[in-house]
């Protein structure tokens, strides 16, 4: 037998009530009643409903509040959808209704076959969520144990071709020896990306522990720069930085923000041509500080800039020596700084680079 969908009704007219009770219980609904704000919110805690059907004007606490508290304050009801029925029919009504987090408004006199045509729709899009949500699930958990199984065996061989690499047997010839270089290379770019794939599973899943403390942001950046002044020297690229003295230390993750940091240099190298700048500037701005990591690279076309963050982008730019990369980067760069409340930005040129600029709060 179906589980009945529960649906509180509440409104401080009992007529008004009692005419939706029955209504709703004919339809094999199972009712719960409240004639105000505060038992409605006593019955929602109590009864955990599948939908509410809400009245604005009620004396003790308007429908209004009651939905401000539902969805925003209380947020395991966040997706329980919430109809305001009200004989409230103005424009502003609706919209701070909505703005509130209501999911339908239905102006009285009704009719009681539309309300519920729209119960029904607003249900059917409740379990659909649900299902995607499950489903969401449902790939993290593959991704996170499928990357966790493949990322021990990639790494040893790429740790066994770099040591075959390292001995240079006389027997090898040169094309043997091109052949392990690229299986290493490959196994590094399969090992990039488990590790990223990891990391997103991670954030998604609120399992990213970010440990704030304050943090010198100079000290980070002068160790990214030591990190990659090798890898610059190879390809002939300088590295500068710009550093205002007056930066003050801010709340952050120093291993999260020094991988943010890594990722946006080396995605500069990998686009920049021989011969470039790349400029890194700490700065003191109005609550709180920027850092900007510029480059003289390929740049980016400025219709493709609004993908820049999304995850696995592939946008028209080419890395300069043949790079590889795993298209997560970015993505991963986005999301950590939203974990620390600031924001990320680009602004690009093609052939002429692009600057990266990153906001956190003081």
């Amino acid at each position: 037998m179906a589980t009945k969908s529960k649906i509180l009704i509440v409104d401080d007219v009992k007529d008004n009530v009692d005419i939706l009770d029955q209504y709703f219980k004919l339809k094999e609904f199972e009712t719960i009643l409240a004639y105000g704000g505060k038992e409605a919110i006593e019955k929602a805690e109590k009864f955990e409903p599948d939908i509410i059907l809400l009245d604005i004007m009620m004396p003790d606490l308007d429908g209004f509040r009651v939905c401000e508290i539902l969805k925003k304050e209380r947020t395991h009801f966040k997706n329980i959808p919430i109809i305001l029925v009200t004989a409230k029919d103005d424009v502003e009504s609706k919209v701070k209704g909505l703005s509130l987090g209501a999911d339908d408004y239905v102006t009285k006199p009704f009719s009681v076959q539309e309300l519920e045509a729209r119960v029904r729709s607003a249900l059917r899009l409740k379990k659909a969520l649900e299902e995607l949500k499950e489903l969401n699930e449902l790939k993290n958990q593959f991704l996170g144990m499928a990357s966790h199984d493949i990322k021990g065996p990639i790494g040893r061989i790429e740790k066994l071709t770099e040591e075959l690499l390292l001995k240079k047997e006389k027997s090898w010839t040169p094309e043997q020896l091109e052949h392990l270089k690229k299986v290493k290379q490959e196994a590094e770019v399969v090992f990039n990306l488990i590790s990223d794939l990891l990391n997103v599973v991670k954030i998604e899943a609120g399992k990213v522990g970010v440990e704030f403390q304050k943090v010198n942001v100079e000290k980070l950046i002068e160790e990214v720069f030591k990190m990659n002044e090798m890898a610059a020297g190879a390809k002939k690229l300088h590295i500068k930085t710009v550093i205002d003295p007056k930066v003050p230390e801010v709340l952050a993750d120093p291993l999260r923000l020094l991988e943010v940091l890594e990722n946006l240099i080396t995605n500069a190298m990998k686009f920049s041509k021989s011969g470039g700048d790349i400029t890194i500037q700490l700065k003191k701005v109005k609550k709180g500080i920027e850092i900007t990591i510029s480059d003289q690279g390929v740049g980016i076309p400025e219709k493709e800039l609004p993908r820049l963050f999304d995850r696995f982008a592939r946008l028209s730019p080419q890395p300069t020596a043949g790079e590889k990369g795993t298209g997560l980067g970015l993505s991963i760069c986005k999301q950590i700084i939203d974990l620390h409340k600031g924001t990320i930005a680009a602004k690009s040129e093609v052939g002429h680079g692009t600057t990266f600029t990153i906001f956190l709060p003081g």
